[in-house]
């Protein structure tokens, strides 16, 4: 009791000026426009389709005029953002292919041509998983109000001939999606892609070697909830709960003075003995106080590990034991239990990394979720102790 008691009032300067500095820069906070909370696995998911028309361009197409060559083709995708300039989907399109042939290899004609030619028209799908890249994101930071954002992707996937002989070949695809933002949930998208395949895709072998399909279509985009990316948001403290500190930090201070005019009593009280000197270190416990859910030593507090580092290598033989604790008025208690784990090593990296302190000397004691020590900032702590 004692130790915990004279721990708070050696940590009272220390909170005070924390909490007065973060209190005054409450209103001139700025956030880091990339940073976000990384978000749940199914948060961001969303659903697109589109409709438009595309060019075949394989070897022998350009016999067949260019008008003559458009098709429908269609869309449809599910994916999902992991970040805001990041995200995956895999798509359908695809619906009709129009072009010409030297002869018949068994695919669908019309009419000949002319010059031995003949026209071409088959119905297939190109299956295709996608990486995409928000760039307005990436480069101008996460906001979720903009009104129009360009997404480059790339991908791979396999095509399918629904039409005779079923021919199936591989696809390189890559285009570009501009999208719209209609609201929370819908986007409309603007979308030009291209797709290469391999020469087998429009049966036309013998050529240059590969195919090809430009496309341009138009749709939208539905957004499952949730939507969005969080920010990061600082721990500040209040002018109240600061009022509240310093009450308790003075009560126990009195009550330390108190306890320690015991302490005196009593020893003048006791016979006197020999006095044998021990190569201990005769500290009070350090404290390492920590934001809500974070595990990260802050640079104010792994400066004040710095102290405790030296008394350390005064006393080499000595072993600390490093507990930590987190608010159980947030969270499980598994989930606080590996919060508190968490800061407890990651006290001990900083002591063996950054001030050499041997790693065998540090162990890691209590990790839990507690109350006990009033306020809920004043939780989120790591003790270290001596052995």
């Amino acid at each position: 009791m004692k130790k915990f008691l004279m721990l708070l009032a050696v940590s009272s300067m220390s909170l005070g000026a924390m909490a007065q500095t973060e209190t005054e820069a409450a209103d001139k906070v700025q956030y880091d426009e990339y940073a976000v909370v990384t978000n749940g696995f199914w948060d961001n998911w969303f659903i697109s389709g589109g409709i438009g028309a595309s060019v075949l361009m394989g070897d022998y197409d350009k016999n067949a005029s260019f008008g003559k060559r458009i098709s429908p083709t269609i869309n449809i995708a599910l994916g999902k953002w992991f970040t805001p300039g990041l995200g995956l989907r895999l798509q359908y399109s695809g619906l009709q292919a129009k072009g010409a042939l030297p002869g018949d290899n068994g695919m669908n004609y019309a009419d000949g041509m002319g010059d031995g030619y003949y026209k071409q028209k088959y119905n297939y799908m190109n299956l295709h998983a996608d990486a995409m890249f928000n760039l307005m994101a990436l480069i101008g930071g996460y906001n979720p109000d903009r009104v129009y954002e360009l997404i480059p992707y790339a991908g791979f996937g396999l095509t399918h001939s629904y039409t005779t002989p079923h021919r199936q070949s591989l696809s390189v695809n890559g285009g570009l999606i501009n999208k719209f933002r209609l609201s929370d949930a819908w986007d409309f998208n603007v979308e030009l892609s291209i797709a290469g395949f391999e020469d087998k895709f429009d049966a036309g072998l013998g050529g240059k070697g590969y195919d090809g399909v430009v496309s341009a279509t138009v749709g939208v985009t539905y957004r499952f909830a949730k939507r969005g990316f969080d920010k990061p948001k600082p721990q500040l403290i209040s002018e109240s709960e600061l009022a509240v500190m310093r009450d308790k930090i003075s009560d126990m201070a009195a009550e330390n003075k108190r306890l320690a005019r015991e302490l005196q009593d009593c020893k003048m009280a006791e016979p006197k003995v020999r006095e044998v000197e021990v190569d201990r270190p005769d500290v009070t416990p350090r404290t390492v106080f920590f934001t809500i859910e974070s595990a990260k030593v802050s640079k104010r507090e792994a400066m004040n590990l710095s102290y405790l580092a030296e008394t350390m290598k005064k006393y080499p033989d000595t072993k600390y034991v490093v507990n930590g604790y987190a608010d159980s008025a947030t969270g499980t208690a598994e989930y606080n239990q590996k919060l508190a784990q968490k800061r407890a090593e990651a006290v001990i990296k900083v002591l063996v990394e950054k001030y050499g302190i041997e790693s065998d000397r540090l162990s890691v004691g209590k990790t839990e979720g507690v109350d006990t020590f009033g306020e809920p900032i004043l939780n989120r702590v790591v003790l270290v102790e001596a052995q």
